[in-house]
């Protein structure tokens, strides 16, 4: 009987969660500063309302849902090779790694292709994060709130050396641009197909992920080559946070929050539960970037300010609500 009215509630929140999405969506496709786009200019087959429909809202709405969707798992992968749930990308220095390498792209090639930007970043964001997670299985002190004030430190250091490298080389302004995070800088959908190969992958790895979280002994135990799944999850991560922030800068508290809610209402399994990640990180996004367009109409607010209040607001509610559990 409890599994039966268990199963019953899991099916209703996924049909809730399955309609805020698609609503979300739609209400994503009609919201912007051009009036001429209407629902009923599309049915009369208005040629302007389609060309603007089809080239900026349609690839916009898929550039959120693709984004969001990957860093979620980016974060579900992180936390459970770091077996911690308070670390994501934008936590342990992988982010502002990214940021570091497509900043001496820019100083050293001047003018770098989206392409090159993506290689730069890949490179310095898995260095990065290689380095920390090695650093991290060679102490002995892990306690859970310890790792992401660790993760901090680490990536300010991180942050300060992009800073001091931009104001000798006078790239301040650049600097400040790349640190933006607005899907108003989303120029290229074939970048983000780069997403779509590591979102595969996860997905393919995504249970050897869960038994990692377990440990190195318990992985050696079940047959999973330990070091060779965390190399994977730090590739797949990296391209992910590379690609994402070409495309459309830092996006932050996706991949902390989000792998926190989906693991309290539906569980921690990996491969179960990447639909539910993608759903839970798309509409999180969806939510923030709507509220960008709306708030200061017919203007807008980079999705990162929107997404750091609304994603704090949201990240202090579930320390409160754990602490008094």
């Amino acid at each position: 009987m409890v599994d039966k009215k268990s199963e019953r509630k899991t099916k209703l929140q996924k049909l809730i969660l399955w309609s805020v999405f698609l609503f979300l969506c739609v209400l994503s496709l009609f919201i912007g500063s051009d009036e001429n786009l209407t629902i009923g200019q599309l049915v009369q087959k208005d040629g302007l309302a389609w060309k603007t429909f089809l080239l900026s809202r349609v690839p916009r709405t898929a550039a959120i849902v693709i984004t969001a969707s990957g860093l979620s798992i980016s974060g579900s992968i992180i936390q459970a090779m770091g077996r911690n749930r308070f670390i994501s990308p934008s936590i342990i220095g992988t982010t502002d790694a990214a940021g570091l390498g497509i900043l001496i792209a820019c100083l050293f090639l001047k003018v770098p292709s989206r392409n090159i930007q993506i290689i730069f970043a890949f490179i310095f964001s898995m260095t990065s994060t290689l380095f920390f997670m090695y650093f991290l299985q060679s102490i002995a002190l892990k306690e859970t709130y310890f790792v992401p004030l660790l993760g901090i430190m680490y990536g300010g250091i991180i942050t300060a050396l992009s800073q001091g490298i931009a104001y000798q080389n006078n790239a301040l302004q650049t600097l400040s641009s790349l640190n933006l995070g607005s899907f108003n800088r989303f120029t290229s959908f074939q970048l983000l197909w780069t997403l779509i190969l590591p979102l595969i992958l996860a997905w393919r790895y995504a249970t050897r992920f869960s038994i990692v979280s377990l440990g190195e002994d318990f992985s050696k135990n079940l047959g999973v080559n330990y070091k060779r799944t965390l190399l994977m999850g730090v590739m797949i991560v990296s391209i992910v946070v590379a690609a994402s922030y070409v495309s459309v800068g830092p996006i932050p508290f996706v991949g902390l929050i989000i792998p926190n809610l989906v693991h309290q209402y539906f569980g921690s399994h990996l491969k179960k539960r990447m639909l539910d990640l993608v759903l839970f990180g798309a509409s999180f996004v969806l939510v923030a970037d709507i509220l960008s367009r709306v708030l200061i109409y017919p203007y807008e607010i980079a999705i990162g300010l929107t997404l750091g209040i609304l994603g704090g607001v949201v990240f202090i509610i579930m320390i409160f609500r754990r602490a008094h559990q």
